[in-house]
């Protein structure tokens, strides 16, 4: 269901755990408040009154559940303006920006057509943040970042965004065996509504408390890889099963416009059935990571890539298309 593109390379980045063990994440390197004998209202009581009311309930859903939810995260205002970037791409199509579809695989946007991308239902639109500054300042908005730097005790680093214009109908899986850094669990994603979401357009389901599910060997460990013998279906099995066993049944997440769904590396989600195929589901991912697990730009880990700056979090700019950073400027005005 999630293709090899979506996979960040480096080398040396992990070791490969043996195949009669059980795979985990490095328990030296995880997050503070992953581990067992993490003090979260220790840490609390040191920040002051208004982060502890402003982050203080997220931080403890993040730890319980493995996800939090931000109402009105982002502006309305700015979400319009990256719909007007995409519309735009659309009707003139003269970019290279990349797009995923189940029927012609990765494409540039200047190869297909319009009617193709409209048709298109599972289609995700790939890093159209570097194209658009609206679509920085989503990846990077002051909510999502603020509450991730909390959470890695790092400056945090948006990875790649994907946009959704229907909904994904993706089968139940977890982010880390696809979307790795050099840490893997220096891993999380927020899911932004770019519309109200109607239950019959496939929202978002996840699974509250999955995070803390026993992980997934491939055969080969904790990641997909080519060389694999299990695959997405033995995963998603794995997963549900483990549910079930634990009680934990799905939820299913219908915001508003502007409202935000951020989530653990190990959260096990996925997009919910579409009932009515008319209506639309437009939403906006980004995964992320720390500067400390994510310093190079998958795309070109070779050489040091050029930051953008926003909230006092990073994004690379895209080093294979340099001449159509931020072609879409309607962002800049907007907060």
């Amino acid at each position: 269901m999630l293709g090899s593109w979506l996979k960040t390379f480096f080398p040396g980045r992990r070791s490969i755990p043996d195949k009669a063990a059980e795979p985990d994440f490095d328990p030296q390197t995880l997050p503070w408040i992953d581990r067992p004998e993490a003090d979260l209202e220790g840490y609390l009581r040191g920040l002051s009154k208004a982060e502890q009311d402003m982050f203080g309930p997220a931080l403890r859903s993040w730890r319980d559940l493995g996800y939090a939810i931000f109402p009105q995260a982002v502006s309305h205002e700015l979400i319009d303006a990256y719909l007007a970037d995409i519309e735009e791409l659309y009707a003139q199509r003269r970019w290279r920006a990349l797009v995923l579809g189940e029927s012609f695989g990765v494409q540039p946007v200047q190869a297909l057509s319009r009617e193709t991308l409209e048709g298109e239902h599972h289609l995700r639109l790939m890093d159209f943040h570097n194209h658009s500054v609206a679509g920085k300042k989503l990846a990077l908005n002051a909510k999502a970042v603020t509450f991730l730097r909390h959470v890695f005790q790092d400056e945090v680093v948006a990875m790649q965004s994907l946009t959704f214009i229907h909904g994904s109908e993706q089968w139940t899986h977890q982010d880390f065996p696809y979307v790795v850094a050099q840490i893997p669990s220096h891993l999380a994603a927020s899911w932004i509504a770019l519309e109200d979401v109607h239950p019959d357009a496939g929202p978002l389901g996840y699974f509250p408390g999955s995070h803390r599910l026993p992980k997934f060997n491939f055969g080969n460990g904790l990641f997909l890889t080519p060389e694999s013998p299990l695959r997405e279906d033995a995963f998603r099995e794995h997963l549900e099963r483990h549910c079930a066993a634990r009680g934990i049944e799905r939820q299913v997440f219908l915001p508003r416009k502007g409202d935000m769904f951020v989530w653990h590396a190990a959260l096990a989600h996925g997009g919910t059935k579409v009932n009515n195929p008319n209506l639309t589901r437009k939403s906006f991912v980004t995964h992320y990571s720390s500067l400390r697990a994510y310093p190079r730009d998958r795309r070109a880990p070779e050489i040091i890539p050029r930051r953008w700056t926003w909230n006092g979090a990073h994004l690379y700019e895209n080093p294979l298309l340099p001449e159509e950073e931020n072609s879409f400027r309607r962002g800049e005005a907007v907060e």
